[in-house]
C-alpha cells in the first residue's frame, strides 16, 4: 500500500510539474541619464535593451522620458512616458508614480514604498492595458562601494478584469564607481499569478546610471566658451 500511495504520489508530482511553463531567462541591460533641474525638478532619459528565450533573442528596446517633482525629503511624484520596439508590435506607455521614501541618520537601512499607474496602448490594435503596480524596497547601507537592495512588486489589472496579475521579487546592489555613474545589478524572478500555465520568468539585469545637472552643464560650457577666447 505504501508503494502504491507513493507511486501515486510521484506521477501526481510530475503530472503537475510537466503542466507548468518551463521559466524563461531573460537579460535587461541599458542606462539613465538623470538632469537635476533645480531642489525639487529632475528629468530622466532612459534606454533599454531586453532579450528573452534563455538571451538568445531580441524581446523589446524602449526611450522613456520622465519627470520628477520631489515635494520634501519623503515624497515625490514622477510622470512617464515610453516608446516601446517590440517585433511587429509597438506600444505607447504612459505611467504616474507617487513615492514615499523612509530613511533615519546613522540608520543603514532604508525603504521606499511606490504607487504606479500605468497603461500601455498598442496602435495597431487600439487595445490597451492598465495596471496599478505597488512595489515595496529596502536598501542597506552596506559600504561606500555598494548598497544591496530587495524589492517585492505586485501587479493588479483593470480592464475588465480587475484581477491581481503579476508579482515581482527582485534583489541586486546599487555599486557607486564616481559621485555621478552608479550600475544596478540584479537578478529578479517574475510570475504571473491566479492562472493555470503561469508566464515565469529569471531575469538579470545591469543598467547604468548618469546624474549630472543644469548648474554643472551650464559651467562647463561657460568653461569651455572661455577656453576658446
Amino acid at each position: 500500500m505504501r508503494r502504491l500511495l507513493l507511486c501515486i504520489s510521484l506521477v501526481v508530482c510530475f503530472s503537475c510539474l510537466y503542466a507548468q511553463k518551463a521559466p524563461d531567462t531573460e537579460l535587461w541591460t541599458g542606462g539613465i541619464f538623470k538632469l537635476r533641474i533645480n531642489k525639487a525638478f529632475r528629468a530622466e532619459l532612459r534606454e533599454q535593451i531586453r532579450f528573452n528565450d534563455n538571451v538568445s533573442s531580441f524581446k523589446s528596446t524602449f526611450t522613456q522620458l520622465g519627470l520628477r517633482y520631489r515635494l520634501n525629503k519623503s515624497f515625490a511624484f514622477k510622470v512617464n512616458f515610453r516608446y516601446i520596439i517590440r517585433p511587429k508590435r509597438d506600444r505607447l506607455r504612459f505611467s504616474a508614480d507617487a513615492y514615499y521614501n523612509w530613511s533615519k541618520k546613522k540608520f543603514p537601512l532604508s525603504a521606499q514604498y511606490r504607487l504606479r499607474f500605468q497603461n500601455t496602448l498598442r496602435p495597431q490594435s487600439g487595445n490597451s492595458t492598465t495596471y496599478l503596480r505597488n512595489k515595496v524596497s529596502v536598501d542597506y547601507n552596506l559600504s561606500k562601494l555598494i548598497d544591496p537592495f530587495l524589492s517585492y512588486e505586485l501587479y493588479f489589472r483593470f480592464n475588465g478584469k480587475n484581477e491581481f496579475r503579476v508579482y515581482r521579487l527582485t534583489l541586486g546592489g546599487k555599486w557607486r564607481l564616481n559621485k555621478r555613474i552608479d550600475v544596478s545589478s540584479f537578478y529578479r524572478f517574475q510570475s504571473d499569478i491566479f492562472v493555470k500555465k503561469p508566464d515565469r520568468e529569471h531575469i538579470f539585469g545591469l543598467i547604468f546610471s548618469y546624474r549630472t545637472s543644469v548648474k554643472r552643464l551650464k559651467k562647463k560650457i561657460k568653461e569651455k566658451t572661455s577656453g576658446g577666447d
